[in-house]
């Protein structure tokens, strides 16, 4: 009888942790108008009772994080003010005996550079999570005022991955106290369709189809300025780094995709994160005379200044097309071999 009172009570401790572990904790923070931390969370499946917060200023450690408010789990979010400077506020949240990953705000508000963002913060397929504040993306940095630089300053970028060609660097220019490496990646400069934006019955199909064409042409004859872009990646010296190009959606768009997916993040992801650019560029500010343009041509600098699905999709279905997978492309024509991705894993992924 103690025998089957013994093994009852091993599966019911079994049963009950495998329930616990089930447990997930979704979660996100941006910071509102008023400069709080907005913390927004999801428990699937649904629990009942409190979840706690936790908050710090370094991501480095899980010691660092103190408790700050306890609401209930049905609430969903909370309004935190700022515990420092308030440009960077690391979170975690616990309930059930669950704790979720590490969130902070991705999106770092500038004045004069657009699509300013973190590429930390994801999962991958085997749930390892990575580092916020080691990988930035944006748009070009040449009308970057003194407060943007400071920002940068604070946030502690020490490299810069440029993508824009010589043409454009020479024509919109920065000067910026930060270590800058040039990739120039061709095509993909807004020089080279801007006269084709002028020409009569250009539509807004032909615009979605001639991107679709760059975005293969981009993964085909540039592998090697992606292949430098992972090199710097693997010198832990040079983090964290920030990848910039035009606006940061196309060439930066697919060097995070190419990134992400050697880190092992799912492609679903891969495809949120670059449709996020549409959240921080306006077509229509980006192109100063496109008020003057007619409603087609108008139609048209949307399709071009917007990230779409379809772009992305055609570079990765051209790249598994012809190299059978995207892990093929990244071997054999990005150089990026199995033992760098697991430096790039050691560097970029929390490892508990």
């Amino acid at each position: 009888m103690r025998y089957i009172n013994y093994i009852l009570y091993f599966f019911l401790i079994y049963f009950l942790s495998c329930c616990v572990s089930t447990i997930k904790i979704a979660s996100v923070v941006e910071k509102n108008k008023d400069g709080n931390f907005l913390l927004k969370w999801e428990v699937s499946p649904d629990v009942e009772g409190k979840i706690d917060i936790y908050s710090s200023m370094t991501d480095t450690s899980l010691r660092n994080f103190s408790p700050v408010r306890t609401k209930l789990v049905e609430d969903q979010f909370a309004l935190l003010n700022p515990s420092g400077s308030g440009l960077r506020e690391f979170f975690i949240l616990k309930t059930s005996g669950v704790t979720s990953g590490i969130v902070s705000n991705r999106y770092i508000e500038m004045d004069n550079v657009l699509n300013f963002r973190d590429l930390g913060g994801y999962f991958t397929a085997d749930d390892k999570q990575l580092k916020w504040g080691r990988v930035y993306r944006s748009g070009h940095l040449s009308n970057a005022n003194l407060f943007d630089q400071d920002k940068l300053k604070r946030l502690g970028i020490k490299t810069i991955i440029d993508f824009r060609t010589e043409e454009d660097r020479k024509a919109h220019p920065y000067f910026i106290n930060i270590s800058k490496i040039n990739l120039p990646i061709i095509p993909g400069d807004i020089s080279t369709f801007k006269n084709e934006l002028l020409k009569d019955g250009l539509t807004r199909s032909h615009t979605i189809v001639h991107m679709q064409e760059v975005y293969k042409e981009i993964v085909e004859d540039n592998a090697d300025q992606y292949a430098d872009m992972f090199d710097v990646l693997l010198d832990p010296n040079n983090y964290p780094v920030l990848m910039t190009s035009f606006l940061g959606k196309d060439r930066v768009g697919i060097a995070s995709a190419l990134l992400l997916y050697a880190l092992g993040v799912p492609e679903y992801v891969i495809e949120e994160d670059y449709m996020a650019s549409n959240n921080f560029i306006d077509p229509k500010k980006t192109l100063t005379y496109s008020g003057t343009l007619s409603e087609t041509l108008q139609e048209s600098v949307t399709a071009l200044f917007s990230a779409n699905s379809a772009y992305l999709n055609s570079a990765f279905d051209y790249i598994k097309e012809k190299y059978g997978s995207v892990d093929n492309y990244l071997e054999k024509k990005v150089r990026v071999s199995k033992g760098k991705i697991i430096i790039l894993r050691k560097l970029l992924l929390y490892n508990p």
